[in-house]
C-alpha cells in the first residue's frame, strides 16, 4: 500500500468520524441523558459504519427531545444517516393520501360516500356499490395488485408499473375477495386509485396538489411523492435487504406506483404532520375528526381502521399509528394523544428491520416499566412437549373463507408454520415467531382438527390431511389454463417428478402438493430475499385446482395470503 494510498484512507476515515459524530442527538430539550441513552441503546445493532440502519424523532407536547440517525444512508459511497435524511415511507403514505381525499370532500368537490365508479367510470360494476369510503377503511373487497401483475409476468421490483396500469388492471377484474363492507382486507390497489381519483376531481396532479394543501403549509419542505424514480432527491437514502448470498443487497423501489406507498420524506417531517394532527392549526379540527373516524361494517360494528391511520392500544395508551414497508425501506409512525402527546417517527432503510417492534421499543422508554400484569400474561416459553405430541397437529391447514393455507410442519424437534418456529404454551398452545402470535389447536367432536390464530374465531383453520401424489395422480393437472381477467396463459407440466407451472420465456415456478387438489405455488420474491421467509406463517401462494362432476380437472385458482383470493383460470 503507497503512502499516499494510506494518507488518502485516513483522511476518509477522520471525515467519515466527522460526519458520525454529527449523528448524535440534534434535540435534546429537557431529556435526561440516561433516558436518551435507553434509546440510543434500541438502536445498537445498527450504529456502525457497515450496515443500513434508522433515523429516529421523539416529540412531547410538540417539542423535540429525541432526533438521532444510526446506521448509513449510502454504503457504496459511506455517507451516515441523519435525522434530515429523506427515506421512502411506505404504508405510513397512505394517511396523505387519505388527507388530500378529506380536503377534497371538506372543498365540496365529493363525498366519502360516492361510490368510486362516479369518479372512476373504468371499473366494473360488482353488483354493490364500492364507496371511496370503502377504498381508504380496507373494505372494498378489491384485489391488491402486487399479485396480479406478477402473474402477469410483470413482478414488482422485475417492472417498472405505474397508476395508470393499475387503474386498467382493476378495470378488467370480474370478482371482488368479499362484498364491499363485508370484511377488512388491506389492500394497495384501493390507495392508488384514490390518487387517481383525487386528480381528476382537483384537476391537479396529486403531487401539485399536496404540496399546494398539505406539505407547505405545514412546513414539510423534505416531502413528496415518488412519481418519477429516476428523480434524483437530494439527501435520500438507498435501500438494503438480505440477498441470496448474504450480506445486504440494494432494493430500491423502482416503481412509479403511488399512494399506497411512495412517499419520500423525513423523520422531521412526520412530527411536523403528527403535531397537527394533535393540535390542529391549519387543516382544521374538523379534517382531523373525519380522517380519524373509524370504518364501519355492513353489520353496523366498527374497525380499528380508519382513513390511513390504525386506531388502537399499546399498554393501556390510545394509540393512532401506521407501519410501513417498501422494497429495503421500513417506517413506523405513532402518537399517543393522552400520554403528553407522545409521538415517535421511525424511517430505516434496511429491509430486515422489524419497524412496529423497534419503534414500540422506543416507546417503552418513555412509557416507562411494562405493568407486572401485563407481562405475566406475555407467553412464558419452556413448556417441554413429546414429539408424538407435536406431530398431531403437522399438516396444512386450510381457512375455507379466504383459501388462506398454514402449513404446519415439524422438524428439529419443534413445530414450524412455514419456515417459522413455535415455541410450546402447552400440548395445544404454541406462540409463533418473534411476534408471539398465540394458535391453540383443537380437536373437534368429529375427529378433524382445528388450528385458532390469535384466539380468534374468525380465524380458525382445519387440518387437510397432507398428500403425495402419484406421477399418474400429477399427470391429471397437466394443460393450458387462462386467465380472463389477467389476459394471461399459463401451461402445467409434469417434469422430472414435479408440477411445474410457467410461461414461455419465463423462469417455471413449482407447484408443491399440500392436499388433495391444493398445492403451493413458489414465491419468486422469497427466492430473491430469502430471509423474508423467516417472517411469513402461511402458504404465499396457495393453488387449487377444481374438478367437475366427472373428476376432470376443469381449472386451477390462484391465491396471493388472501390478499387475492381465488384469481380463475380454466382449463383450455
Amino acid at each position: 500500500m503507497t503512502r499516499a494510498h494510506l494518507h488518502r484512507t485516513a483522511i476518509g476515515h477522520a471525515l467519515l468520524g466527522l460526519m458520525l459524530v454529527a449523528n448524535a442527538p440534534a434535540q435534546d430539550a429537557g431529556l435526561a441523558p440516561e433516558t436518551a441513552a435507553q434509546v440510543d441503546a434500541v438502536f445498537k445493532l445498527w450504529d456502525r459504519e457497515t450496515t443500513a440502519g434508522c433515523a429516529v424523532s421523539v416529540t412531547r407536547a410538540g417539542e423535540t427531545v429525541y432526533a438521532r440517525g444510526f446506521g448509513m444512508a449510502h454504503l457504496e459511497q459511506p455517507a451516515p444517516i441523519t435525522p434530515e435524511t429523506v427515506f421512502e415511507a411506505g404504508s405510513v403514505s397512505k394517511q396523505f393520501t387519505a388527507a388530500a381525499i378529506v380536503l377534497l370532500a371538506l372543498d365540496g368537490k365529493l363525498s366519502l360516500d360516492d361510490p368510486v365508479r362516479e369518479h372512476l367510470p373504468e371499473l366494473p360494476d360488482f353488483g354493490a356499490p364500492i364507496t371511496i369510503r370503502h377504498l381508504l377503511t380496507h373494505t372494498s373487497g378489491l384485489r391488491t395488485f402486487r399479485p396480479l401483475v406478477a402473474l402477469r409476468g410483470r413482478p414488482d421490483g422485475f417492472a417498472v408499473h405505474t397508476n395508470a396500469e393499475v387503474l386498467a388492471l382493476m378495470a378488467r377484474q370480474q370478482d371482488l375477495n368479499f362484498p364491499p363492507g363485508e370484511e377488512y382486507l388491506y389492500s394497495n390497489a384501493p390507495y392508488i386509485l384514490s390518487v387517481l381519483l383525487a386528480e381528476r376531481v382537483s384537476g391537479q396532479s396529486f403531487n401539485e396538489f399536496t404540496t399546494e394543501r398539505i406539505f407547505g403549509p405545514l412546513g414539510m419542505t423534505s416531502t413528496l411523492w415518488r412519481d418519477d424514480f429516476t428523480q434524483i432527491v437530494k439527501g435520500r437514502a438507498t435501500a438494503y435487504g438480505s440477498g441470496r448470498s448474504g450480506g445486504l443487497h440494494t432494493n430500491m423501489s423502482n416503481t412509479e406506483v403511488f399512494g399506497n406507498g411512495g412517499l419520500l420524506t423525513t423523520v422531521g417531517d412526520l412530527q411536523r404532520w403528527n403535531q397537527e394532527l394533535d393540535e390542529p392549526k391549519v387543516l382544521g379540527q374538523r379534517f382531523v375528526d373525519m380522517l380519524e373516524t373509524p370504518g364501519r361494517f355492513n353489520d353496523g360494528t366498527e374497525s380499528d381502521y380508519a382513513l390511513g391511520l390504525a386506531i388502537g392500544e399499546y399498554r393501556g395508551e390510545r394509540e393512532t399509528s401506521h407501519s410501513g414497508g417498501t422494497a429495503g425501506y421500513r417506517a413506523w409512525l405513532a402518537r399517543y394523544p393522552d400520554r403528553d402527546r407522545l409521538s415517535v417517527a421511525l424511517l430505516c432503510n434496511h429491509g430486515d428491520i422489524n419497524p412496529v417492534a423497534v419503534g414500540h421499543r422506543v416507546v417503552d422508554v418513555f412509557l416507562g416499566p411494562a405493568d407486572e400484569a401485563a407481562d405475566a400474561e406475555s407467553p412464558k416459553p419452556g413448556v417441554d412437549v413429546a414429539l408424538e405430541d407435536l406431530e398431531r397437529w403437522a399438516d396444512p391447514y386450510l381457512h375455507t373463507r379466504t383459501d388462506s393455507i398454514v402449513r404446519i410442519t415439524v422438524s428439529d424437534g419443534a413445530l414450524s408454520f412455514g419456515k417459522v418456529r413455535a415455541r410450546p404454551l402447552g400440548e395445544d398452545r404454541f406462540a409463533v415467531g418473534l411476534s408471539g402470535l398465540v394458535v391453540a389447536f383443537r380437536m373437534e367432536e368429529d375427529g378433524t382438527r382445528t388450528a385458532t390464530l390469535g384466539d380468534d374465531p374468525e380465524r380458525r383453520y382445519r387440518a387437510m390431511p397432507a398428500v403425495t401424489p402419484t406421477p399418474e395422480e400429477l399427470a391429471e393437472y397437466v394443460g393450458s389454463y387462462k386467465s380472463a381477467e389477467l389476459d394471461v396463459t399459463y401451461s402445467v407440466e409434469f417434469q422430472d417428478g414435479k408440477l411445474l407451472f410457467r410461461r414461455p420465456l419465463e423462469k417455471p415456478r413449482t407447484l408443491e402438493p399440500l392436499f388433495q387438489d391444493a398445492f403451493e405455488l413458489s414465491d419468486p420474491l422469497l427466492e430473491r430475499f430469502p430471509a423474508r421467509a423467516l417472517f411469513v406463517t402461511t402458504v404465499a401462494w396457495p393453488a387449487r385446482f377444481e374438478r367437475d362432476s366427472s373428476g376432470r380437472v376443469i381449472a386451477l385458482y390462484i391465491s396471493d395470503s388472501s390478499r387475492v383470493r381465488r384469481l380463475r383460470f380454466d382449463r383450455r
